[in-house]
């Protein structure tokens, strides 16, 4: 499996023993009013989903803060010929909405897509028009609207390596005043058919944590 871990959040690689819990997050109502699919998933919608994306193109961890399993993040649809993919979030336990963990999880992908997979240069996310929270904190993380991408409901915005490098670098320093553990990015893991290249590489390699430059 898959991990990720930094600041107080371990972001693992979505098991099928995991898919019930996401399940239940997804179908409750303050969740599924933020998506762009909103009808009731049921148990086997949920499996042919986690057949779909358990692939080296797909990338969703449940973020597990100080311990406890409350949400979920994604890095998906990743596509070489363009370098990028689709990312995407939401915590799926309430009484965590308003605390770091979602903050401390997007800074921990990025900072691994960024810093250690140097051929993705920008990441792209899809935001319903109406949920201006999140627009807004996609904008703290530097993404930037992509002109001619809205439709009626949502609108695409993309964060190139540049902006994040720069907007990236202010966030990860006030992580790391206000994180109780290690400011370090530790990845760990065994290499799998079903992680890209790149990153099988990187498990085999055993690399020790890495410190974000200029924190």
């Amino acid at each position: 499996m898959l991990t990720l871990k930094q600041f107080d959040v371990e972001l693992l690689r979505i098991q099928l023993e995991d898919i019930e819990l996401v399940r239940k997050w997804r179908n409750e109502a303050y969740i599924a009013n933020q998506m762009i699919y909103r009808d009731f998933i049921t148990e086997s919608m949920q499996l042919n989903w986690f057949y779909s994306v358990n692939n080296a193109e797909n990338y969703y961890f449940i973020i597990r803060y100080k311990g406890q399993k409350v949400g979920l993040i994604n890095a998906k649809d990743y596509q070489e010929n363009k370098g990028f993919g689709e990312g995407g979030i939401f915590i799926g336990e309430k009484e965590f909405e308003d605390s770091f963990a979602a903050v401390f999880a997007s800074l921990c992908l990025l900072n691994f897509v960024f810093y250690m997979l140097p051929h993705i240069t920008k990441s792209r996310i899809r935001v319903l028009k109406s949920n201006i929270r999140a627009i807004q904190y996609n904008k703290l993380l530097g993404y930037q609207e992509i002109d001619g991408a809205a439709n009626t409901y949502d609108q695409l915005f993309e964060l190139s390596r540049i902006n994040y490098l720069q907007q990236g670098l202010k966030l990860n320093k006030v992580a790391s005043l206000y994180c109780e553990g290690s400011n370090l990015m530790e990845l760990s893991g065994t290499a799998e058919p079903i992680n890209m290249h790149e990153i099988n590489e990187l498990l085999k390699a055993k690399i020790p944590p890495m410190a974000i430059p200029g924190l």
